[in-house]
């Protein structure tokens, strides 16, 4: 048995956006849909699960400059350590206006970014 835990949903989205902006040789991102399809093609007969875990993070507070605790989740969901100081005004006006409108849903008075998870079990016959 081979067992994957693969980021799904808007936090993937966001990923591949943030790759247009910053790409290291350290770092690459390829989402579940991607693994399930290499082992469709290449592993045809493999039997595999997936289960998923659907996460949702508030990220309302991403986007008023002043609370700290902003600041913390946008570097955490973000990878970028001080993202706010260190990216680009304009960079980071696109990534987060990409994030409310494209990754995120409106709930109330929470913004809430699908960080959805999926496991994918590989099973051996």
């Amino acid at each position: 048995m081979l067992y994957f835990k693969i980021g799904d949903g808007g936090s993937i989205k966001l990923h591949e956006k943030l790759g247009e902006y910053y790409r290291s040789s350290n770092y690459n991102f390829i989402g579940s849909h991607a693994i399930e399809d290499i082992f469709k093609r290449r592993l045809p007969h493999v039997r595999y699960q997936t289960k998923r875990r659907q996460l949702s993070v508030d990220v309302i507070n991403c986007f008023d400059e002043e609370p700290q605790q902003g600041s913390y989740v946008i570097d955490f969901i973000t990878q970028i350590y001080e993202f706010r100081v260190n990216c680009k005004p304009e960079i980071k006006k696109q990534l987060l206006n990409y994030m409310r409108d494209e990754c995120c849903t409106k709930v109330g008075i929470m913004l809430l970014l699908n960080a959805d998870e999926k496991d994918l079990i590989i099973l051996k016959d």
